[in-house]
């Protein structure tokens, strides 16, 4: 907890000195979101089918141009992560195979914090960037669901997700890459952004075996950054 309060503290120092020379923009985004979790090679365990768990996500951003195209963005983002593991059992009846097996979704959703160092380049009205950078997320809640089924889908559990229980830590730390494209239409600028981010944090504490899960994920958005005036 304290490593974390120290670098929520230096991020939003940095922040505050940046906007004393930076030219600010502002804005929105929204998109798709592609949450997974590590999968590690563990011989002597089982490991069930994991499948991507697809949403979306939103969020504020805020850009702090510096210089020679260099900025610093940093974003307030609602984002769901998680995964789904889907396993079929295998069943026939008069040699006709049955459609049979359950589906577990754990939805996870954060409040994600990146602050990243952003290269802007272009001809001013159409452009791209690229980044990278820290992550720094907090699991406001989560649900545990699944689903059985034999001919049919019917849910057979749906209930809040403990942290606790599970003994996660709400906290994730990770590192983020990006790039996208910018159209500038004056007092407006457009853009697409693709991302991938790694968090570092696992996301079990089982004893005897460390199966060593993480949270990974893809993103897509679109939005819209409005420079502030700085006269």
């Amino acid at each position: 907890m304290n490593t974390t309060k120290r670098i929520i503290t230096t991020t939003f120092a940095i922040l505050l000195v940046t906007y004393t020379f930076a030219q600010v923009s502002l804005g929105l985004k929204a998109g798709v979101n592609i949450a997974n979790v590590t999968i590690p090679e563990v011989s002597l365990v089982n490991i069930p089918n994991v499948q991507a768990n697809k949403s979306f996500t939103l969020g504020a951003v805020a850009e702090f141009g510096i210089a020679n195209g260099f900025a610093i963005q940093t974003e307030a983002n609602y984002t769901k992560k998680g995964f789904i593991i889907n396993e079929g059992i295998p069943l026939e009846l008069a040699n006709i195979p049955l459609p049979v097996g359950v589906k577990v979704t754990t939805d996870l959703n954060y409040i994600e914090v990146p602050v990243l160092a952003k290269y802007n380049f272009g001809n001013g009205k159409v452009g791209g960037y690229v980044t990278a950078g820290p992550t720094m997320s907090y699991a406001a809640s989560g649900r545990f669901r699944t689903a059985a089924n034999f001919i049919i889908d019917f849910n057979v559990v749906d209930q809040k997700f403990d942290f606790d229980d599970f003994n996660i830590s709400k906290f994730d730390l990770g590192a983020s890459i990006g790039a996208g494209g910018t159209v500038n239409l004056g007092a407006t600028k457009l853009f697409v952004d693709a991302r991938y981010t790694h968090g570092f944090n696992k996301l079990d504490n089982i004893p005897v075996i460390d199966l060593d899960f993480r949270n990974k994920n893809f993103a897509i958005t679109t939005g819209f950054l409005i420079p502030l005036s700085r006269e």
